[in-house]
């Protein structure tokens, strides 16, 4: 009961709101990181095999190391704060949205490519017009796991790497042994990570609606 209490009493304290959204911004900044970098890689490997032969085993390897064996490096080269935070969200986030994408461009249908090249389309338009609606399904359910992973690596590195922020204050808490407080804080935690996710897939719904129409009139 106390932690209800207590749960419900984090939405109106300022000072966890504060570090609530210190850590969203973070969250956002590392995630854009993310999909500048991870967009046009899995566009790129999705198009073109060589593209996607070379670079896959660098990706495969580097993706199979733990988010925490990053930690001490992170602190080596952005030292405490923002910058080691923001650059494990961003490791964490680009490698679903790499895979995710690069998976949605091989699955277009080649005749729709051919179909464009017949009609004059150059690199760019196919990219614009074919490649990219093509795989933006995939995408977009790249970006849900890319966010997912992001909160969770947040708070792994706010444990850390910073003195302010979400994680932060939780292992604060459990260094005063304020039980309640914590358990507060967790269901909050997955509250929020629980709305970001919901929010994503409405947009994907919305953005991607047209498959549903396409499938209604297939049947």
């Amino acid at each position: 009961m106390e932690t209800v209490k207590t749960f419900f009493a984090n939405w109106t304290d300022a000072d966890v709101l504060r570090n609530l959204s210190i850590t969203l911004t973070r969250i956002f900044r590392g995630f854009l990181n993310a999909v500048l970098i991870g967009l046009p890689l899995g566009l790129l490997m999705g198009y073109f095999q060589t593209f996607r032969e070379a670079l896959s085993p660098i990706i495969n390897s580097i993706r199979q190391v733990p988010i925490m064996a990053w930690v001490p490096l992170a602190i080596i080269w952005f030292g405490l704060g923002n910058g080691p935070t923001i650059f494990l969200i961003t490791i964490s986030a680009v490698f679903p949205l790499v895979l995710n994408t690069t998976a949605g461009v091989i699955g277009i249908d080649p005749n729709y490519k051919f179909a464009a090249k017949s009609m004059g389309a150059g690199t760019f338009q196919i990219f614009r017009d074919v490649i990219f609606p093509g795989a933006l399904p995939n995408f977009l359910v790249g970006c849900r796991l890319a966010l997912g992973a992001a909160w969770m690596s947040v708070i792994c590195a706010e444990f850390i790497a910073t003195s302010e922020g979400f994680g932060f204050l939780m292992i604060e808490t459990q260094t005063r042994m304020r039980t309640a407080k914590l358990y507060s804080l967790m269901i909050m935690a997955a509250v929020v990570g629980f709305s970001i996710d919901r929010l994503l897939l409405t947009m994907e719904k919305r953005l991607t609606s047209w498959r549903f129409k396409d499938a209604s009139l297939n049947d």
